[in-house]
């Protein structure tokens, strides 16, 4: 009947819409499933059978040109998997319940809000199921989930420690608990469960990449290409291990082989963003300034919050005398990730560029402030206080950076220069300086 759905909308025990939804109020609603429940059991399997089917139709059907490596992060097909994996759970909460946890995994890899509505799907299923193991997983992992904020250590500890997992399900629980411990600069427990993940499952080719990052980051690169060397054995065409050998030999300096490398990774996977940022630092490094900027912006089109491309295309675009862009790529990069180092780093070197040396001197104050053993920003303020003729304060800065890292060599020579040289002109680079945005040699400025 026409109108027959506002009317039940307008009624008392009808909820407000969630998620373009509307449901019973839970008042009403428990005692309503709880009499299907119990007044036939088969005909409540049987009714949450069909809906799964039907949810799983529309899954598929969501599933469709969507990157299978992608598909809990697509809405649409997320949304109908979680209400196929709540109908199995009323149907079958016991038989169920490993492929639910299993989902997790990959959902606490991504936004919490994403894990949590997970979660909240085991409890409902639970309560309405009236199933006590399903509803204690369900507020466990909620309860993890909302008490340690956006790290889903916790909760993947709880699956680790007390799910029934496959080895190649407690290997991505691993991996993805490595990630997170990496993020968080907890490397040497972000090394220890990518081992593990390796030790469990020796054929999962994201335990060997992840742990190639970790010793990447450790400047043990000859380790980690060994690792990536397993991870392309494993799974010869798949794009992140070779763009992630490419960022590896770039690392180390040898430019044409990442070249070469980050060209393979991006034909293999044209829509991911990575190779492109790594392969506009590559151009970069080597003087083809405007193929950089290709790169990068075709990187931030691929991906708009992609802040590690948009602080490097500052540089590019400095070097290209465009500082009123290069700031804005810096602004953009601090909303998305605020209070990074290098990010005021990077600052300081477009003010630097155009000669605002007090102002660079400033940002590189704010970037030692939130990192103190940032060696590269105490030798760019050297340069910034040398042309503000503050020759005291530059040889200070230089010190402290061969403090911090004795094998930092332009700093060695900078220092050399300072203290046999006459106090240059304000305001004049010295012979020897670097031009601007260009990566001072020894240290990068935001790895």
């Amino acid at each position: 009947m026409p109108g027959l759905y506002d009317w039940l909308l307008e009624l008392p025990f009808v909820a407000e819409p969630y998620s373009g939804r509307s449901r019973y109020h839970a008042v009403v609603r428990a005692p309503m499933l709880r009499l299907q429940r119990t007044g036939s059991p088969r005909r409540w399997k049987a009714a949450h059978d069909r809906l799964a089917e039907a949810f799983a139709a529309r899954r598929d059907a969501a599933a469709e040109g969507v990157d299978p490596e992608r598909l809990w992060a697509e809405q649409p097909w997320r949304r109908a998997a979680l209400d196929v994996l709540y109908h199995r759970l009323c149907a079958r909460p016991r038989t169920a319940l490993p492929e639910a946890l299993r989902a997790g995994i990959e959902l606490l890899a991504q936004r919490p809000s994403r894990a949590r509505h997970w979660a909240r799907t085991l409890v409902d299923a639970g309560e309405d199921a009236d199933d006590a193991v399903l509803r204690e997983w369900g507020r466990d992992l909620l309860a993890a989930i909302t008490d340690h904020g956006p790290r889903p250590t916790a909760a993947l500890g709880l699956l680790l420690t007390r799910a029934e997992l496959t080895d190649r399900d407690r290997a991505a629980a691993l991996v993805a608990r490595a990630w997170d411990r990496f993020r968080a600069g907890e490397l040497d427990a972000a090394l220890s469960d990518h081992g593990r993940a390796v030790a469990v499952d020796p054929r999962s080719e994201r335990a060997h990449q992840g742990r190639a990052v970790i010793l990447r980051s450790l400047g043990r690169h000859e380790e980690a290409l060994a690792d990536l060397d397993r991870a392309e054995e494993i799974a010869p065409a798949w794009a992140w291990a070779v763009r992630e050998r490419g960022e590896t030999y770039r690392r180390m300096g040898r430019l044409e082989e990442a070249l070469t490398v980050l060209d393979r990774a991006h034909a293999l996977d044209p829509s991911d963003a990575v190779p492109l940022g790594s392969r506009g630092l590559v151009r970069h490094a080597l003087g083809r300034h405007e193929e950089a900027l290709d790169d990068f912006d075709r990187a931030v089109a691929l991906w708009p919050e992609y802040a590690w491309a948009l602080v490097r295309r500052s540089r590019v675009r400095t070097v290209l005398g465009d500082p009123v862009g290069a700031l804005a790529d810096l602004d953009r990069a601090e909303e998305l990730n605020p209070g990074r180092p290098g990010t005021e780093g990077e600052r300081g070197e477009v003010y630097r560029a155009t000669g605002r040396y007090e102002e660079a001197v400033a940002c590189y104050g704010r970037a030692l402030a939130l990192d103190p053993e940032y060696a590269w920003a105490h030798g760019s303020r050297a340069l910034a206080l040398e042309a503000l003729g503050r020759l005291p304060e530059a040889r200070a800065d230089l010190d402290r950076a061969l403090e911090l890292d004795p094998e930092y060599a332009w700093a060695r020579a900078q220092r050399e220069r300072l203290g046999a040289a006459g106090v240059p002109s304000a305001g004049v680079p010295s012979p020897g300086v670097p031009p601007v945005g260009v990566p001072l040699p020894g240290v990068a400025p935001a790895e």
